[in-house]
């Protein structure tokens, strides 16, 4: 009894998994950062992703393998080991670009010689449907040419003027900011320069 007893207490400890948590940032060759990486988690069919700036913080068991991937990047295959000196390792995963070389193409505007193609757009004539259209928008330019010298909608002033409200509540008793950037006040100045108010009577 005694022989048996620490062998089936030695068979009934549990190994527990060593948990390594891992920093680190994605960058290019040359240091650059690489923003949304994914990064697979294969053994335990899990993902994330780096953030803007690149960097990614997730916990991770030894003997795992992750997949980081990227558009326009080669995958970057990570084995996690054991034998990290350090509990929180900074790793900073270089991936190296996928590049695809593609041939040249030739555009060409006339499948032929010059003298055919100066002979066919010397030829063609504009349907009128886009003559219509032309005038369509002319009229529409006109349009707009009325809105813009028409008074303002009673929406518009209604929002003008609490906006105005607020700002004398919002500057009492202090100097008002220069209002040089202020579309609505421009429109005020040129259309009193152009009523002659900075004359002199």
């Amino acid at each position: 009894m005694l022989i048996c007893c620490p062998t089936a207490l030695l068979c009934q400890e549990t190994v527990k998994p060593v948990i390594v948590h891992l920093t680190g940032r994605t960058l290019t060759d040359s240091l650059e950062v690489i923003p949304y990486v994914h990064i697979i988690h294969v053994n335990k069919r899990l993902a994330t992703a780096s953030d803007l700036q690149g960097n990614f913080n997730f916990p991770a068991e030894a003997n795992d393998t992750l997949l980081f991937r990227a558009m326009g990047y080669k995958y970057y295959k990570l084995i996690v080991r054991d034998t990290f000196n350090v509990r929180y390792p900074y790793l900073e995963i270089q991936m190296e670009p996928d590049t695809i070389f593609l041939k040249s193409v030739t555009i060409r505007p006339w499948q032929g010689n010059y003298e055919s193609f100066k002979e066919a757009v010397l030829a063609y004539e504009m349907p009128e449907s886009y003559l219509e259209g032309a005038q369509k928008n002319l009229n529409m330019m006109e349009l707009k040419t009325l809105l813009v010298n028409a008074p303002p909608s009673p929406n518009m002033a209604f929002r003008n003027t609490m906006q105005v409200q607020n700002d004398r509540l919002y500057w009492a008793g202090q100097l008002p900011p220069v209002s040089i950037t202020n579309p609505l006040a421009w429109a005020q100045f040129f259309k009193a320069l152009k009523n002659g108010d900075f004359k002199r009577k």
